[in-house]
C-alpha cells in the first residue's frame, strides 16, 4: 500500500521510472536527485522499510543555521528510484528531467515513524556533498522546515574521514565479458538491434567511489596503460558507480577504428584513445545484467549526457540490419554486430550476440617463425581444438623493417625445441611456445583448413592462446 499512490500517478508503458515493488532494505541509504521540472526543485529521499520516504525540497539544503529551508512530504517512491536518472516524458507527473546530485548513507535520532508522530526527527548525512546534521521540524500539513545543526564537536573533515568511505558499493568486483557469435546472415525480423562492431581491445570499467579500474576481457588491469581513458571516467562519472563494457580505440582520420594505429599509439606512449561504450552490468549496487538489452541501453542514454568527448555511446539502431551492414562496407569497417533486443548479460558466448565481418578476420596462435637472410620472413599459425593446436597456415606480410625486427626480438625469447602443432613439424621452421596471440586479415579458409592470402594485423594482448578456436560461419 505504501507505493500505491506513486503507481496510480505513473503510466508506465510511457515513462522510464521504475515500478513501485516493495523490496526488502536493511540500510540506511539516502539520495538526493536534482529535478528540473516546471519548476527546479531538489528530491530527497531515505531508503526505510523497503521504500524510499520523500521531500521535495525546492532551495535544497543549508549550511546556514538561521535558514530555515521548505521540505513538502510526497509519496513514497520504490527502492530501485535511488539509482534513476533520466527524462520524464511531457504530459507525464513530474516531467522534466532527474539526475543524482548526491548520495550516501545516513543516522537518525529516533525511528522514522515515530519522528513523524512527533512532528521532528534530525538526521545526519553522509554523502559527497551532504555532511552534517539537519534537523525536520513539522509546521503544516506535509510541509516541514529542515535547518542545519552544528556537528558536535566534530569537523566535516573527520566525518568525511570517517563515513563516507562507507559509501554503496558494486554488487560484484569481477565479471565475463559477453561474446559473440560469427553470422554470414544478417538476422531478419523485429527480434535484433544492430550496431557498429569497432576494432580495438574489449574492457570494462569499473567505477567506485571516485576510483576507476579498466579490466581486459581476459582480466588484464588496462587501468594504466589506458590511463587518459581512467582519467576521463573519473573526472566526468566520480560520484557514480557502475560497471560500464566497450572497446579502447584509436580512430584514423576518417572516423574509422583502427586496430593498427591503437597498436602505434601504445608504442609511441600516446594517448589519443577513446573508450566506446555499448552495454551496462551495473549501476548504483544494482546488478543490471539481467535487464533485458533495450532497457540496459536507455540506462545508458541517460548515462551518456556526463560522458566527454573521448567516451562516446555506440549508436544502437533497432532495425535495417542489412543498411547497417551496407554502410560499414562502404566506409571500410569490420562488421557490425547483431544482438537481441530481450538478451541479458549472460558472461557467455551464444547466438543472443552475433558478429556479422566485411571481410575475413581472426585471431590465430603463433607457434612457430620462418627467418629467411636473417629476417623474418613468415609466422605460423595453429587454433586449438580440443586441446590440441592445429596448423592452419602461415603469414608473412602486413609487418615493416621495423615490426620484423620487434617480433623476431620477442619471438626469441620464447623459443622451443619442439613443434606446438599437432599436425605440422618442420626442420627449417623455428617453433615458440603457444603463448602470443596475432590477429589477421585473409581472403578464405579454403577447404582443407589452410588460410589464403594472410596478412598479419597485430599482437593481441587481451586474448588467452588458448581461448583461440577456429571461428567458423553460422
Amino acid at each position: 500500500m505504501r507505493l500505491k499512490k506513486y503507481n496510480e500517478k505513473r503510466n508506465f508503458s510511457v515513462t522510464d521510472e521504475p515500478r513501485g515493488k516493495l523490496k526488502k532494505s536493511k540500510q540506511k541509504r539516502f539520495v538526493v536527485q536534482f529535478h528540473r521540472a516546471r519548476r527546479d526543485h531538489y528530491d530527497f529521499r531515505l531508503e526505510y522499510k523497503g521504500v524510499l520516504v520523500s521531500f521535495a525540497i525546492p532551495k535544497g539544503f543549508s549550511f546556514d543555521s538561521r535558514d530555515k529551508r521548505l521540505a513538502v512530504h510526497v509519496e513514497d517512491h520504490p527502492l530501485d528510484y535511488i539509482n534513476f536518472e533520466g527524462r520524464i516524458p511531457k504530459g507525464e507527473y513530474g516531467a522534466g528531467t532527474v539526475e543524482i546530485w548526491d548520495k550516501g548513507f545516513y543516522e537518525i535520532s529516533k525511528d522514522l515513524d515515530e519522528g513523524f508522530k512527533d512532528g521532528e526527527f534530525k538526521v545526519c548525512l553522509y554523502g559527497k556533498k551532504l555532511v552534517g546534521c539537519w534537523a525536520f521540524v513539522h509546521f503544516k500539513d506535509d510541509n516541514f522546515l529542515v535547518i542545519y545543526e552544528n556537528i558536535d564537536n566534530k569537523k566535516v573533515n573527520e566525518i568525511k574521514k570517517d563515513k563516507v568511505k562507507q559509501t554503496l558499493k558494486l554488487p560484484f568486483k569481477t565479471a565475463s565479458v559477453q561474446l559473440a557469435v560469427l553470422s554470414k546472415k544478417i538476422p531478419k525480423g523485429k527480434i535484433f538491434g544492430f550496431e557498429i562492431k569497432y576494432d580495438g581491445y574489449r574492457a570494462l570499467a569499473f567505477v567506485e567511489n571516485g576510483k576507476v579500474k579498466l579490466v581486459s576481457r581476459n582480466g588484464k588491469d588496462f587501468t594504466n596503460r589506458f590511463k587518459n581513458i581512467a582519467d576521463l571516467l573519473q573526472d566526468s562519472l566520480q560520484d557514480k558507480i557502475l560497471v560500464l563494457d566497450g572497446e579502447i580505440v584509436v580512430f584514423d582520420e576518417n572516423g574509422r577504428s583502427d586496430f593498427s594505429l591503437l597498436h602505434e599509439s601504445l608504442r609511441k606512449g600516446e594517448n589519443n584513445f577513446c573508450y566506446v561504450v555499448f552495454d551496462i552490468l551495473a549501476l548504483g549496487e544494482e546488478d543490471v545484467r539481467n535487464k533485458p538489452l533495450v532497457d540496459r541501453k536507455k540506462l545508458l542514454n541517460d548515462l551518456s549526457k556526463f560522458f566527454p568527448k573521448n567516451i562516446i555511446l555506440s549508436e544502437f539502431v533497432e532495425s535495417n540490419g542489412e543498411e547497417c551492414f551496407e554502410i560499414a562496407n562502404r566506409l571500410g569497417l569490420e562488421g557490425i554486430m547483431a544482438k537481441k533486443k530481450d538478451s541479458i548479460y549472460s558472461g557467455t558466448r551464444n547466438d543472443d550476440w552475433l558478429k556479422i565481418k566485411c571481410f575475413h578476420r581472426q585471431e590465430f596462435v603463433v607457434g612457430g617463425y620462418i627467418v629467411k637472410n636473417n629476417n623474418l620472413a613468415s609466422l605460423l599459425l595453429g587454433y586449438y581444438d580440443n586441446d590440441k593446436l592445429i596448423f592452419i597456415g602461415k603469414v608473412g606480410t602486413g609487418f615493416n623493417k621495423d615490426k620484423k625486427i620487434e617480433i623476431l626480438n620477442k619471438l626469441n625469447k620464447i623459443e622451443i625445441a619442439k613443434s606446438p602443432f599437432s599436425n605440422y613439424d618442420d626442420k627449417t621452421c623455428e617453433f615458440v611456445k603457444p603463448k602470443i596471440v596475432a590477429e589477421v586479415q585473409f581472403a578464405e579458409i579454403t577447404p582443407s583448413k589452410l588460410l589464403r592470402q594472410a596478412s598479419f594485423i597485430a599482437f593481441r594482448e587481451d586474448k588467452d592462446a588458448k581461448e583461440i578456436v577456429l571461428e567458423e560461419d553460422n
